[in-house]
């Protein structure tokens, strides 16, 4: 457990997850609410396992690096976030920002080894990015952008960063979205749903809430492109114009595109609480009733992304049960054709 106590919330934090369903790289304490409004408050609802890493850190600013803790809290996140070494220099275009963090000792190559770390350690379902552009053209933002994109990639190249490989291995991570990125692009009808997790309120109202406590930035722009004015008040992530919440690119996926109309970013993955319970189901199970009836086996989303995930969650016991069923469900429906 991680202890803090602040102004605002006692908070008793759970150390960052040892496995996510979804990693957010978040260039600075508020774009999580910001342009990435909608997502934490949908993950905690629905037992989604979210871990947040942060691109920048702002030591520079006690008051900020609080806000970001209490922000956190607010929308119902719970394990405490990784924030890296790297200080929040500001720019305007990618090559401008590769510039002012090699002035002050931090290559484009450390941006992108660290994406790479964190991918391994975590082990993601999910991973979402900030927009190539940099949202409103913030060169930080593209910067995290680029180094993730490199990352995803070279984070299954064992040769890449012997420090985290040695440490972690390597992962290869089945979707990766980005932010307004223009291709297989989905727009997250789900974060303006109520959820009764939250009295009701929509997980983009959440996010709302979760920038109010960023108090130090309620002089900028951000306040009226998320909230609206007194008397057009933003409600609904759609009625913002300009850089909207939920627009989402699928960047890379080894698990197939999304389905017409998908509503958030979990077509063809299996949850780590979902294979939790298919390994429980099989081990209270009769396995041969399970054979027999192939009630819960033929079905191929099923069946397809539990192999894909097996080293996710289920015990040694369960997986090798489960890779026995696998290669029966193999050898029967081949003697099918």
């Amino acid at each position: 457990m991680i202890f803090i106590t602040g102004k605002t919330f006692a908070e008793e934090w759970e150390e960052p997850l040892d496995k996510a369903d979804l990693l957010l790289f978040s260039s600075h304490a508020d774009d999580e609410h910001l342009f990435f409004a909608g997502i934490l408050p949908y993950c905690a609802a629905n037992q989604i396992k979210a871990q947040v890493v942060y691109m920048t850190n702002h030591n520079d600013n006690p008051v900020r690096n609080k806000e970001l803790i209490d922000g956190l809290w607010a929308v119902g996140i719970r394990n405490y976030p990784v924030i890296s070494a790297f200080p929040d220099l500001f720019s305007e275009s990618l090559a401008e920002a590769i510039r002012v963090y090699e002035r002050r000792g931090v290559s484009e190559n450390d941006f992108t080894a660290f994406c790479v770390s964190n991918i391994r350690r975590f082990k993601p379902l999910v991973i979402v990015g900030h927009d190539i552009n940099g949202e409103y053209g913030h060169g930080t933002h593209m910067l995290s952008a680029s180094a993730l994109m490199k990352a995803v990639v070279l984070a299954g190249d064992p040769d890449y960063h012997s420090e985290s490989f040695e440490k972690y291995g390597v992962w290869d991570t089945p979707k990766t979205y980005l932010n307004l990125w223009n291709d297989r692009q989905i727009v997250l009808s789900s974060i303006n749903e109520p959820l009764s997790f939250f009295d009701g309120k929509t997980a983009f109202q959440v996010s709302q809430y979760g920038f109010s406590y960023h108090k130090s930035q309620h002089w900028t722009w951000f306040y009226r492109w998320i909230y609206g004015t007194s008397d057009a008040p933003v409600t609904n992530s759609t009625q913002i114009r300009n850089y909207q919440p939920g627009r989402f690119g699928l960047y890379r996926t080894t698990v197939g595109d999304d389905s017409a109309g998908a509503v958030d970013f979990f077509d063809n993955i299996t949850l780590q609480k979902d294979i939790i319970v298919f390994a429980e189901t099989i081990e209270n199970a009769d396995t041969q009733d399970y054979i027999d009836s192939m009630e819960l086996l033929d079905e191929p989303e099923i069946s397809l992304n539990i192999k894909k995930q097996a080293n996710l969650l289920i015990p040694v016991s369960f997986a090798a049960l489960a890779a026995a069923i696998f290669i029966f469900i193999f050898i029967k429906r081949s003697k099918r054709k």
